[in-house]
């Protein structure tokens, strides 16, 4: 009986000890799933569109966020992008929004139409390939993008060179596709590579991050 007891006892402590130890590890099982865009002031941290639509039987839009592989940038960046202004089928945060890692070299496509769309469904999805449905009604809005690296500013300095994770080393381009005529426009993102600075030095300056501030004095172009 006594050996019973005793035996018992260990189950239970060992059960308990399990249990602590799953639920100090939750908070960091949470961290790790970023299941919407984050909100931030820091204009370094954002790329924006202004304009995007899905509209049923007429058009959708097309995204595209590669990673050209810059001398600056770090072989992975993470990108949360979302529609502002628009109804979504799953109409939260995460409906919103499409979470990824982009990777050197790598190119991630991101569709946004509406949810009885013949083509453009779950049958196209892949790793690089995200959905956002809107409902299906006539939606019009924006586009924004935001990094996931906390701080756009910090560096990291492999093989003497500092490479960054923020949306500046990333190449985004965009259409809003018009379906009937097979023709389109282009989307204009602003924040992405065609906007950066970084990378470029001039004699002895250094550029810092995304903010297009430099130091040291600038002696123009050899």
């Amino acid at each position: 009986m006594n050996q019973h007891i005793a035996i018992t006892g260990k189950l239970n402590l060992s059960s308990v000890i399990g249990f602590l130890f799953f639920f100090l590890l939750i908070p960091d099982l949470v961290a790790a799933q970023v299941i919407s865009v984050p909100e931030t002031d820091l204009k370094s941290r954002v790329v924006i569109s202004p304009y995007a639509q899905a509209v049923p039987n007429d058009s959708y839009t097309f995204i595209s966020v590669s990673h050209p592989s810059l001398d600056t940038a770090l072989t992975q960046i993470g990108v949360g992008l979302e529609v502002i202004g628009m109804t979504t089928l799953v109409d939260n945060a995460a409906g919103r929004a499409a979470i990824f890692t982009v990777d050197a070299g790598e190119t991630h496509r991101i569709f946004v139409a509406n949810v009885s769309h013949s083509t453009v469904n779950s049958t196209i999805v892949d790793s690089k390939t995200h959905l956002i449905f809107t409902v299906d009604s006539a939606q019009f809005g924006n586009i924004r993008a935001v990094g996931l690296n906390e701080n756009p500013a910090s560096s990291t300095v492999v093989n003497g060179v500092r490479k960054f994770s923020n949306l500046s080393q990333l190449d985004f381009w965009g259409v809003v596709y018009i379906e009937s005529s097979g023709t389109g426009f282009a989307m204009e993102f602003l924040g992405d590579a065609h906007d950066s600075t970084v990378g470029r030095n001039f004699g002895p300056s250094r550029l810092e991050g995304l903010d297009g501030n430099s130091t040291g004095v600038a002696r123009g172009i050899n």
